[in-house]
């Protein structure tokens, strides 16, 4: 397995994602351990909103979004309705990035955004940390790593055994036919904008494309400022997926679609 130079981690962050919220006290908790053990580590929010108990939606907005920071970066995603069970820990390795997760659905789907990576079991019994608690595990072992792999202190090839294979992630994949694209909302934005699992075709010589979620057609444009007053409409968003959005409202609430509603993309191929 490779690993990082030390000089590479430290030009990297480390992200931090969870379900907790900002409510209750355990994100920052999370924080100030890092900080303990890499105190000029640059430690950033990415998202502590991830629907409770979905591991999978947290896994692809890690994978989505990883991309865009630094190399040697170093990624904490903890959605772990599983803490303290028998459920294993991973450590993966891309080209240039380290992701600390449990492996749940949500290391699965992080490793299906990389191009080239390798993973290992995290031996907790064997890095010497201070377990508090069973049902903490954030503060008492996914911090404590991350902050000694982005100070090159620790070693993915010291963390534990390879993993041949991961736990499958929950998401549905989208169904490609000749003609369509079937998939499914798989969650809802802040703006209440409908994510589905469709991602940018791409395909040359296919136009007129069309959508519709619950066998409703929506119209297919570029931007929100093409959608009229009151209009929902589809479009790519800014991770290249198919969105149903109603600009200037919610499409969850004011249309009553939900997670897991059918979304067609059509396409007509030039003859």
């Amino acid at each position: 397995m490779s690993t990082m130079k030390q000089s590479k981690t430290m030009t990297g962050v480390i992200t931090l994602t969870t379900d907790f919220g900002l409510r209750d006290p355990y994100a920052g908790i999370m924080k100030g351990v890092i900080s303990r053990f890499a105190p000029k580590a640059v430690v950033i929010d990415l998202c502590h909103y991830v629907p409770s108990y979905r591991p999978a939606i947290g896994g692809l907005w890690v994978g989505l979004s990883y991309r865009w920071f630094p190399i040697g970066s170093v990624h904490v995603a903890v959605v772990d309705p599983g803490v303290g069970t028998d459920r294993d820990i991973v450590c993966i390795e891309s080209d240039v990035h380290q992701f600390i997760v449990p492996d749940n659905g949500m290391a699965a789907e992080i490793a299906r955004h990389l191009d080239h990576r390798s993973a290992c079991r995290l031996e907790i019994q064997n890095l010497d940390l201070n377990i508090n608690s069973p049902t903490f595990h954030g503060r008492d072992v996914f911090a404590p790593v991350a902050a000694r792999l982005w100070s090159g202190e620790l070693k993915p090839n010291e963390i534990g055994p390879p993993v041949r294979r991961l736990e499958p992630s929950s998401l549905p994949q989208a169904e490609v036919r000749d003609d369509a694209v079937i998939g499914e909302v798989v969650f809802a934005d802040h703006f209440g904008n409908l994510v589905s699992n469709i991602e940018n075709p791409g395909l040359a010589g296919w136009h007129d494309l069309s959508a519709s979620i619950a066998g409703e057609s929506v119209k297919i444009v570029g931007t929100y400022g093409e959608a009229k007053a009151d209009e929902t409409i589809a479009l790519f968003n800014s991770f290249g997926l198919l969105e149903i959005a109603r600009p200037g409202g919610s499409a969850l609430s004011q249309e009553g679609w939900q997670p897991g509603a059918r979304v067609t993309l059509l396409r007509q191929s030039s003859s």
